[in-house]
């Protein structure tokens, strides 16, 4: 079974992250997801076309808050995006005609 632990850290001189904690023991190996807190180096909120797999996969792996702050961000994007653009609401404004 595995267990999850989140911590929030600075980068150190020369690019480095140090981790510690109690439940670390020396020579176990631990899985380690760096998130960027930064949204303009986030490739969920740029990219364009369609993720990969491998980006769906990365993306699942986020904790739930950071889940849910990507979406916002892409949902309000979006809600801009139809306030600007009036074409979708003329398509919907006609009559339902049923043949």
């Amino acid at each position: 079974m595995k267990s999850t632990l989140y911590l929030t850290t600075k980068v150190l001189p020369g690019n480095k992250i140090e981790i510690q904690n109690q439940n670390l023991t020396e020579g176990r190996t631990v899985e380690v997801v760096i998130i960027i807190s930064e949204p303009n180096n986030s490739i969920f909120y740029e990219k364009e076309e369609s993720l990969s797999l491998e980006e769906r996969k990365a993306f699942l792996k986020l904790p739930i808050a950071e889940r849910r702050r990507i979406m916002e961000a892409q949902a309000e994007k979006m809600l801009s995006h139809y306030e600007e653009d009036s074409e979708w609401k003329e398509l919907m404004a006609g009559d339902i005609i049923e043949y």
